[in-house]
């Protein structure tokens, strides 16, 4: 094997499924590293279990704690590459080869590669609605990425020029163990969405530059909705009409029905939150 690789997965209270994510990762990486923010239940012990090394760090921030663990790989392990997975995402086989397959020719020459996300949701995989086509990084070079300072949906922030390629297996992601972690969560979600909301609106965080959405893809979206989707009314219902007509959820029977109903009622939380935070503004 060429290009030493190390993974890291971030927890708190993910016991029911850090040893599938531990698992996964230990098909490809030369050492997996748990990075834990204080879980009360046994993520901990099943972590170890399944075979990596946990740390406990506290959360101040999703950014801060992937770039804690990004430097904390590169000094104790060392890597060439550093992939990662939520708690609850999982490689295919196809992945595993291909990522395999590239290390054993020693062909890792990108500097990140694309992940394809599979998204499974209420026993099924969608396959409309907008989830089907997003393609994260999820393994880079373990010098010269950091992740962008931003409360929630943080991005990967690559050197100029940097090489990306995609790989053609998938990345599952199933977020739904129960419905009151999976309401607890998106509640959790939507306030860190609305802090970064007022961060822009108050002035504290530069929104993005149209120069920028037209050089990274990753920030068109972005863009949008920070200059478009935010000035909108209705925007929850709205976000329903968006997913479940206009991007064909419907197609995805219940659980299409289900996810949008969902994405709407996080919508009218960052909403709701936003207001209240906004009023703290300096005027």
């Amino acid at each position: 094997m060429t290009g030493r690789l190390a993974g890291y997965v971030l927890t708190r209270d993910e016991e029911a499924t850090v040893e599938r994510a531990v698992g996964s990762l230990r098909r490809i990486a030369d050492a997996v590293v748990v990075i834990d923010s204080g879980s009360t239940d046994r993520t901990r012990e099943l972590a170890t279990r399944a075979g990596a090394r946990v740390v406990v760090h506290p959360f101040e921030s999703f950014p801060a704690q992937r770039n804690w663990a990004i430097e904390h790989l590169a000094r104790t392990e060392r890597p060439e590459f550093i992939v990662t997975l939520d708690a609850d995402e999982w490689l295919t086989d196809e992945l595993v080869d291909e990522v395999l397959s590239l290390r054993r020719a020693g062909c890792l020459d990108a500097d990140a590669y694309l992940f394809h996300r599979r998204v499974r949701f209420d026993g099924r995989e969608l396959r409309w609605g907008g989830f089907a086509h997003t393609w994260l990084p999820r393994l880079f070079r373990a010098h010269g990425a950091r992740y962008e300072e931003r409360a929630v949906n943080e991005h990967l922030v690559l050197p100029a020029g940097a090489k990306i390629k995609r790989l053609r297996g998938d990345l599952v992601n199933d977020d739904l163990d129960s419905w009151e972690d999976y309401i607890a969560k998106h509640n959790r979600y939507s306030t860190l969405e609305a802090a970064a909301r007022v961060a822009v609106q108050c002035g504290d965080q530069e929104p993005t530059t149209l120069r920028d959405a037209l050089r990274f893809r990753y920030l068109r979206r972005r863009w949008l909705r920070q200059h478009v989707w935010d000035r909108l009314p209705a925007r929850p219902a709205l976000r329903f009409l968006q997913i479940y007509l206009l991007a064909g959820g419907v197609l995805d029977g219940r659980a299409g029905f289900r996810r949008a109903l969902f994405e709407a009622w996080q919508e009218m939380c960052t909403d709701l939150k936003a207001e209240a935070l906004a009023r703290q503004c300096p005027t």
